[in-house]
């Protein structure tokens, strides 16, 4: 049998197929990690990594080791899984980064991207670039956290998960013509993060329901072969555990869906024009998240991911700071502290224990999400405001294999003084176009963008009147927020779990939205369908 000492020498391996380490993750057969590695050897192999990046001229550095699991349910048929382990190596050296990266857990392995990470900083600093300087870090943080959650989805068994999604989808297939299709991800990831500073902890996240979930109610016309149908929408990512089924009351939604889905087939072609629009906060949130959230990600704004996940149309940051963006009374806050977030951490990959901190206040633009490395860019703003230049800790990376950059906090729109629902601001117009649900996306500045929504409804002297298809808004981010008028109260607040790329390689997020119902003026709806030969007409 491979003793403990033995493991950490020689080890080497990517795939842990039902495995645990410190803290338990819980075993399903195969090797038990926990069996082989205990939290002093986790320090070991840190400071393995860290003592030979300081050795090699750095002046900083930092380790995390991932073990990432996934279980995959596509259209309930058996799951996929996958676990992995990954290590990355970041070092500071001559005011430059290096970086390295393996799945190869071994003394020896960490030894070898510390040194590498420090001669790569090295070879990447060069005159005319200014060095990276850090943010303080408030202490050295050490500890172990978990991500509350009621059940762990990696300790219910395949046969329950499969269970409720076939009862879901086989209840939805007793209606008339009726059916639905389900993708079902978990995943669950554990990170050991230490630094030359001292820190030393380790954390757990889940992602429930995971960027490519999504559970749909739908019908098909046998005559016409043509379908219809809506997602169920607390289907997104969320920071909590396999609960969320439980407590989701999945089949008391199935009517309804599909009745709204029959509508859907019967419903005649949008009439491109420029109407009001009224949204729900479903349909509103992936808006948020990209001409507002993403938009203010300090890295984008200043050109860092230019070559990757694109710039921003709110920059440079000293022409949009304290500038008017929309009215008064729009206030989008940031954090990666709520409960159930899909970004919600203890620690970020800095070692910052994020802070609250808000984007747009009063209609203003005020804040960008920082990390250690890019704080800096706020200091002019923040002196000027008698406020500490540090991060607001939104540094993150997919796994050990990437390099932390700047990610997506969870962001809420705040609510209005009265608490008006989506039907009280459809109230509000005489003639004009509803949305619920759907998606949206801009382009590479988050500037220009496109809405698609699940549903969408004409709406006639104050009211819901006949489903349209076809329709699609197409929106540009500055007079989009200028031309709000209205918004909803707490009781139409929605919350939705997104998920954005960016870096290079490419990685993957997730984090939560809540937004409220909103009511705009002058929104272009077009036919992207196709249906009409009217998008010439009306603009």
């Amino acid at each position: 049998m491979t003793k403990r000492r033995e493991f950490i020498k020689t080890a080497s391996f990517t795939v842990l197929a039902g495995t645990a380490m410190f803290p338990r993750l819980g075993q399903a057969g195969g090797v038990s990690v926990q069996d082989l590695i205990t939290e002093a050897d986790l320090r070991e192999l840190a400071t393995k990594a860290i003592d030979a990046a300081l050795a090699a001229g750095a002046t900083y550095a930092d380790v995390r080791l991932t073990v990432t699991r996934l279980q995959q349910f596509y259209y309930a048929n058996p799951p996929m899984e996958n676990e992995s382990i990954a290590v990355g190596v970041r070092a500071l050296a001559s005011g430059a980064w290096g970086f390295t990266s393996g799945a190869d857990w071994t003394i020896a392995a960490m030894e070898k991207l510390g040194t590498e990470a420090a001669g790569q900083a090295k070879g990447n600093a060069w005159a005319g670039v200014s060095p990276i300087e850090l943010s303080p870090l408030k202490g050295s943080p050490k500890g172990n956290w978990k991500m509350p959650v009621k059940r762990d989805p990696f300790d219910v068994s395949v046969e329950e998960k499969l269970d409720f999604i076939k009862s879901a989808e086989a209840y939805a297939a007793t209606f008339r013509h009726g059916g639905a299709s389900s993708i079902i991800e978990f995943e669950r990831q554990v990170k050991v993060f230490a630094s030359s500073e001292g820190a030393f902890f380790t954390q757990t996240t889940y992602n429930t329901l995971g960027g490519r979930s999504g559970f749909s109610v739908g019908v098909r016309d046998p005559l016409t072969g043509r379908n219809a149908g809506l997602p169920v929408e607390f289907v997104s990512p969320t920071g909590t555990g396999y609960e969320i089924f439980e407590d989701s009351k999945l089949l008391d939604q199935i009517p309804r869906l599909y009745e709204e889905s029959l509508r859907m087939l019967k419903s005649e072609p949008i009439i491109p024009s420029r109407y009001e629009l009224v949204m729900d906060g479903f349909a509103l949130a992936p808006i948020v998240n990209e001409t507002i959230a993403q938009a203010l990600e300090v890295d984008r704004a200043i050109g860092y991911e230019a070559n990757a996940g694109g710039t921003s149309y709110l920059a440079p940051l000293e022409d949009v700071l304290g500038k008017p963006f929309g009215p008064k009374f729009l206030s989008i806050t940031a954090n990666r502290s709520q409960a159930l977030g899909a970004a919600t951490v203890k620690w970020d990959d800095d070692g910052v224990e994020p802070s609250d901190f808000d984007l747009v206040r009063n209609g203003e633009v005020v804040g960008y999400s920082t990390t250690r490395e890019h704080a800096h860019n706020m200091k002019s703003w923040n002196d000027s405001k008698g406020l500490p230049t540090q991060s607001n800790g939104c540094a993150g990376a997919q796994d050990g294999l990437f390099v932390p950059i700047v990610q997506t906090p969870n962001v809420k729109m705040q609510p209005g003084a009265e608490d008006k629902s989506f039907l009280d601001l459809v109230a509000g117009v005489e003639d004009g176009i509803a949305v619920r649900g759907g998606t949206a996306n801009t382009d590479f500045q988050k500037l220009n963008g496109q809405g698609m929504p699940a549903i969408m409804y004409r709406i006639r002297k104050g009211k819901l009147a006949e489903v349209v298809h076809g329709g699609g808004y197409w929106f540009r981010g500055p007079e989009l927020w200028k031309d709000l008028l209205a918004i909803g109260g707490k009781s139409s607040l929605c919350s939705r779990g997104v998920t954005s790329e960016k870096g290079q390689p490419v990685q993957n997020s997730v984090n939560t939205v809540e937004a409220v119902a909103a009511h705009f003026k002058n929104i272009r709806v077009v036919d992207v369908a196709g249906t009409t030969n009217s998008n010439k007409v009306g603009f």
